[in-house]
């Protein structure tokens, strides 16, 4: 088996939803080679881009149940 190695850029942080504000690279994958928060491997909630100011904390945008995921329901014929 090969070992995988994590990469130095790659985003630590405590929340799962994480995205760097500048690259906009969600948190566990590695900032854009461009991204100036490269060298930033733990980031805090000031470096999300859904960071408020306002709020004081991350506004992570709400999941919306898709009409895929609600419970299937079989239709009956009406023949």
């Amino acid at each position: 088996m090969q070992k995988v190695k994590i990469s130095d850029n790659a985003i630590f942080g405590s929340c799962p939803l994480f995205a760097c504000r500048r690259c906009r690279t969600k948190y566990g994958w590695e900032h854009q080679v461009w991204c100036e928060m490269s060298c930033v491997t733990r980031p805090t909630c000031v470096d999300c881009r859904y960071f408020s100011s306002q709020g004081g904390g991350c506004a992570h945008p709400a999941k919306r149940t898709r009409k895929e995921e609600l419970p299937y329901e079989e239709a009956e014929c009406a023949l």
